[in-house]
């Protein structure tokens, strides 16, 4: 897998999306609130999905655009969905549709400001929050059934077309806000709330034993937390766009999605403290969660 560069760092737009939120950031949430001593060890939001679904967690692949942003953005959602339907009706959670992500955070919300590939994480985040997201399927005269990249990069043109905003904005994500420590990840986390991180961090692309990524180099990169652990070795579980085997090596605690890889809990703090990364919630604001966490 080539790299291919897809997040655009821009501090002033980050600002202007968090200032539009009830609360900017998750520390001001009331999951945000909850002490660290009341935190479960281990959180694994991919075991829900499994729970839920009865399938393995999906491999997406963003292909040669940088439209990481539309896949973070995709996937924290995804995981904040799984969380939320394993303790209410355990209906099928939607395989969401990252060219409507994509083109809405470049256009609608970025008002083409980006001449090349890629977005704002903030522009992920707010699309999703105002335009909504949309499920993969036939929707009147479009075939969404599958990733296709030149649709990505044309909708990152043109934007969502306006006979099919009246469909995504019928599943508004309720509420983003920015999540920019390890501590309030690990507490967005454990209440089921899915993060995309942005970040310069790069990474090898071998796994040790325990299933962890070094930092190496840079990457201009959104992915998505969508789990931790803790006990002697601290870290994220960070699920990358670009398929199943960008990343080789054990996959660690958890059997993870074979896409993504363990990330010490200090250079996870770090890509978090770059202060583009978004936790996502399906209800007015951040409540408490108690899920069950012993999977």
């Amino acid at each position: 897998m080539n790299y291919i560069p897809g997040w655009v760092q821009d501090d002033e737009a980050v600002g202007e999306i968090a200032m539009l939120q009830a609360q900017p950031v998750f520390g001001m949430t009331e999951a945000g609130q909850v002490s660290e001593s009341e935190l479960p060890e281990n959180v694994f939001l991919w075991k829900f999905y499994e729970q839920v679904t009865g399938k393995s967690w999906p491999i997406w692949n963003q292909g040669q655009i940088g439209s990481c942003v539309s896949f973070g953005t995709c996937a924290a959602i995804t995981a904040t969905i799984a969380a939320q339907r394993v303790k209410g009706d355990k209906t099928e959670i939607p395989e969401l549709v990252q060219e409507e992500i994509y083109g809405g955070a470049r256009v609608e919300i970025g008002k083409k400001r980006i001449k090349g590939d890629g977005a704002v994480g903030a522009w992920g985040a707010e699309c999703a929050k105002q335009y909504g997201v949309i499920d993969r399927g036939i929707h009147g005269t479009y075939d969404l059934s599958k990733y296709d990249e030149k649709r990505c990069k044309a909708w990152g043109d043109t934007g969502i077309p306006d006979d099919l905003e009246p469909t995504c904005r019928q599943h508004l994500v309720n509420g983003i806000t920015l999540v920019r420590s390890w501590a309030d990840a690990r507490k967005a986390l454990a209440s089921g709330y899915g993060i995309s991180v942005s970040s310069s961090r790069g990474f090898k692309m071998t796994r040790d034993k325990d299933g962890f990524c070094a930092p190496s180099g840079t990457w201009m990169h959104c992915m998505s937390i969508i789990g931790y652990r803790g006990g002697s070795r601290p870290g994220g579980f960070i699920l990358n766009s670009w398929g199943a085997s960008a990343h080789t090596g054990p996959i660690g605690l958890g059997d993870g999605p074979k896409s993504g890889f363990w990330a010490e809990d200090s250079v996870v703090d770090y890509m978090l403290r770059q202060g583009d990364s978004w936790a996502f919630s399906n209800a007015t604001g951040f409540p408490v969660r108690k899920l069950d966490w012993v999977i």
